[in-house]
């Protein structure tokens, strides 16, 4: 056991100390904002050189070719300090795993935040409004804002007992945000005169994508998985069975609530939810200022040959900007304080794995199923609320299909 332990530390600390132009990969420090914000920065600096551009930046020092081992860890047991994981070997310049390094060991003692997860953030905020992304040593930050959901209804705001409802999912779209930097000295250049190993053009994005049916909940109509009908997509036709009433749980007046003035004040309305479960995912991108090599003829400066069967020998002859970049899921678990109203769990296993898109937007249709109308087009907003009323059906001569 102790073996594996100094084993665990020796492959994880290198893994953690990559030279500065590769920390893009950083893992996270993730904060709730009480701004329903979610804001990450990414673990990359700039060495602490000038602003890129001014021609005295600092290099970013050099990387000491070679391999060492990390542990993919796979599952851990907090109550034993234990890990399962893989061992294997990482280049230490690029950080990319070049071979396993055998079989799976499943008694290995372990620190919970050795395995944290790896995007190019180390600052999130999340909430409502939407996610940020924030790089404190760089100075980008990207932010993405949870995207509007259409749940489509009619009649709306209210119907009538037993009378056909028509509600559609009327579209999920994804949003994304970005932020960058021009240019950073890692090989010690500048714009005007690159070195081998500066960036330029780093970009950052963040991109909110669904990741699953919209969610909905209806007093005495139960729960509602809608997939995304878009606004040309055919309805689902309920029915309420009761008028909307304090006995019945019932309990907010019209009057009280934005938007709803088309309804009598002291009429109650039942309160309902709809929701959808969103991923999301970065995407780090820049150019690389990079060598070409080339085999050329004849021996090099220490007159030896290594190419071309013994005739040539390798050779820089140009250079290019070569794009590279680095991509992932940020999971909520990266997210410190991350309010349950925000967590969505999926799969049902008792884990988070998406984000809660709260930015309900109720459309109303016509007979036609349109939104567009412009005699009963209208909409509301209540971040995730419907709210519904249900009259008696007092003056109603027989029911929609006797």
């Amino acid at each position: 056991m102790k073996n594996y332990f100094m084993i665990i530390l020796l492959g994880l600390l290198p893994f953690f100390a990559r030279p500065n132009f590769v920390q893009a990969q950083s893992a996270p420090t993730c904060t709730f904002q009480p701004d329903g914000s979610i804001i990450c920065t990414i673990g990359g600096n700039d060495d602490g050189g000038d602003e890129p551009g001014d021609g005295n930046e600092e290099g970013g020092g050099a990387c000491v070719p070679g391999q060492h081992m990390v542990y993919q860890v796979t599952a851990y047991d907090p109550a034993a300090g234990i890990c399962s994981a893989f061992p294997a070997w990482v280049d230490n310049c690029t950080g990319q795993i070049v071979e396993s390094g055998g079989d799976m060991v499943d008694d290995l003692p372990c620190d919970p935040q050795a395995p944290a997860p790896q995007n190019p953030c180390d600052r999130f905020t999340a909430g409502a409004g939407g996610i940020t992304c924030t790089n404190s040593e760089w100075n980008i930050s990207a932010r993405v804002s949870f995207p509007e959901i259409y749940l489509d209804l009619r009649p709306y705001p209210a119907t009538l007992v037993r009378w056909p409802t028509a509600i559609r999912n009327g579209g999920m779209l994804e949003s994304s945000g970005s932020g960058g930097k021009n240019y950073l000295s890692y090989g010690g250049g500048s714009p005007a005169a690159p070195h081998v190993g500066d960036w330029q053009n780093l970009r950052l994005t963040l991109t909110l994508r669904a990741a699953g049916p919209m969610f909905v909940t209806l007093p005495y109509i139960g729960d509602l998985m809608l997939p995304d009908q878009g606004a040309g997509g055919s309805p689902r036709i309920i029915q309420w069975e009761v008028p909307s009433h304090p006995a019945v749980g019932a309990g907010t007046q019209a009057g009280s609530i934005s938007g709803l003035e088309e309804l009598p004040a002291d009429m109650p309305v039942f309160t309902g939810r709809g929701r959808a479960p969103y991923k999301l995912f970065w995407e780090l991108r820049y150019f690389e200022y990079t060598a070409i090599e080339d085999c050329v003829p004849g021996p090099n400066r220490n007159g030896r040959y290594n190419c071309d069967r013994g005739t040539g020998h390798m050779e820089v002859v140009d250079h290019e900007w070569r794009r590279d970049g680095d991509n992932g899921e940020v999971a909520p678990s990266a997210v410190r304080n991350l309010p349950a109203a925000v967590k969505a769990d999926i799969n049902n296993d008792g884990i988070p794995d998406a984000y809660w898109d709260n930015n309900l937007t109720i459309r109303r249709m016509d007979n036609n199923n349109s939104v567009n109308s412009p005699l009963y087009g209208r909409s509301w907003n209540w971040g995730g609320v419907i709210y519904w009323a249900v009259r008696e059906g007092q003056g109603q001569i027989g029911w929609p299909g006797d």
